[in-house]
This record gives structure tokens, C-alpha cells and sequence, in this order.
């Protein structure tokens, strides 16, 4: 940070040195002196983040805004270890929505009311996707996002498949859908059952959610190859 201004003990303009060269009017010398002139591109969260410059608030009347929770959580859920499972295995953040601006500026564009949470999704879109950008997701209710989870297991098979004798049992919830002699079939079987679940819920959203989002619920295709459970 350095001085490109003086006019005075209370009236100077600094810019930081660093890559985006910002600078900060009408500032206190004394402050500079102390270091107490705050950088909004400093990379204070978790490191890669920063708020930077722009109409979106971090807080609102004492609380974080939905656009501050939502960035945070994702850069926590990319870059905090003890925040990981397999789901978040290699996801990264895209360049662009390291800054909270930009990400919130594409939430506020793409956000539409539903009563419960709205959630951003990495890979419905693009199955095994590991970016989190504007190009590769979606804000999608939480019911419906949680319909694509996959828990990681120890098994070597896709949650719903159990090994029986020289077969594999398919479930759904509780529900069996049958034996069969390969866990290929009995995947395609189980996760039939599973998208036209998630067909139907998504129809109690058809209103609600934009257009492209619902195609791209409905539209989704499971494939085995893509699930980390399985061990051919």
C-alpha cells in the first residue's frame, strides 16, 4: 500500500499493490501509519476469497445476507479439509466467483422464491463436475438436491446395491425391485426407480423453477461409471 495522494493529515488516497491495484480515497494518514486501511480484495476468507467492490453487503441489520451465507458455505465446502466428504473430492471454485460480487451478482440474477432453501448445484448439470461457475450450476431446491445424494459407502457398490448369493438386490428406500445376475442391471433398475421419483418431484416445481432448470432435473441421466461407491 502506498500514498499517490496528500492533501493533509486526514485527507489521503492510497492504492494497494497487489494485483488489482485498488485505491482507497480520502483515508487518515494515521490509519495508513497503523495499517488500519482494509483491502476489499485481500483474500480474507478462507484464504482465496474476497468481498471487493460493488453493491452486494456482506451483512444486513446484524446478519449475514443469503448472497454472503451461500458463497461462503461453497468456498468452505472447496477449501476447508474438515469440511469435505467424497462429493466435494477436487471441487474448486472458478476464478470470477472468488470474488463475492460477482458470485452474488449471478445469484441475485438467477434466484427465485420457493419456501424452503434454494441450494447451488456443481454437477446436475454436468455429471462429475468439480467447478463450481456460472457456466456448470444451478440453484435448485433443497428437496430435489437432496434426492441426488451419494453417501459414500464401503461396500465397492452404488448405495441401493446389495450383493445377494450369485446376484444383486436392487432397493429403493425400502422398496426391493428385484434380483438380478449383474450390478449393471440392477443399477439401471434401481436408479429408474430413483429418476422417476425425482421426475415427479420436480413436477411439484414446474411452476416454480425456472424452465432450463427443470430440464435439466428431468433430463438428468444416472450413469454407473460416474458413481464413486462403485468399484468395477
Amino acid at each position: 500500500m502506498k500514498i499517490i495522494r496528500y492533501d493533509g493529515w486526514e485527507d489521503i488516497d492510497v492504492q494497494f499493490q497487489d494485483e488489482f491495484y485498488y485505491i482507497k480515497e480520502r483515508q487518515t494518514y494515521s490509519n495508513f501509519k497503523k495499517g488500519e486501511i482494509k483491502n476489499p480484495y485481500d483474500r480474507t476468507v478462507f484464504g482465496v476469497g474476497y468481498v471487493g467492490v460493488g453493491e452486494y453487503k456482506t451483512k444486513e441489520n446484524g446478519r449475514f445476507t443469503i448472497y454472503y451465507q451461500q458463497w461462503k458455505n461453497m468456498l468452505l465446502r472447496c477449501y476447508v479439509k474438515a469440511e469435505r466428504h467424497h462429493a466435494y473430492e477436487n471441487a474448486k471454485v472458478c476464478k470470477e466467483w472468488l470474488n463475492f460480487q460477482v458470485f452474488a451478482k449471478w445469484y441475485d440474477e438467477h434466484y427465485y422464491k420457493i419456501k424452503e432453501s434454494l441450494q447451488i448445484d456443481k454437477d446436475i448439470k454436468y455429471s462429475c463436475n468439480t467447478i463450481y461457475s456460472p457456466q456448470t450450476c444451478i440453484l435448485i431446491p433443497q428437496r430435489i438436491n437432496l434426492m441426488f445424494t451419494n453417501k459414500p459407502n464401503n461396500c465397492g457398490l452404488p448405495n441401493g446395491i446389495v450383493r445377494q448369493g450369485n446376484g444383486y438386490l436392487a432397493k429403493y428406500n425400502h422398496e426391493c425391485l428385484g434380483k438380478f445376475d449383474t450390478v449393471e442391471e440392477a443399477y439401471h433398475y434401481q436408479t429408474k426407480k430413483k429418476k422417476e421419483v425425482i421426475v415427479e418431484l420436480a413436477n411439484e416445481y414446474k411452476n416454480i423453477m425456472p424452465e432450463y432448470v427443470y430440464d435439466i432435473v428431468v433430463k438428468y441421466e444416472f450413469d454407473i461409471r460416474n458413481d464413486k461407491n462403485y468399484v468395477a
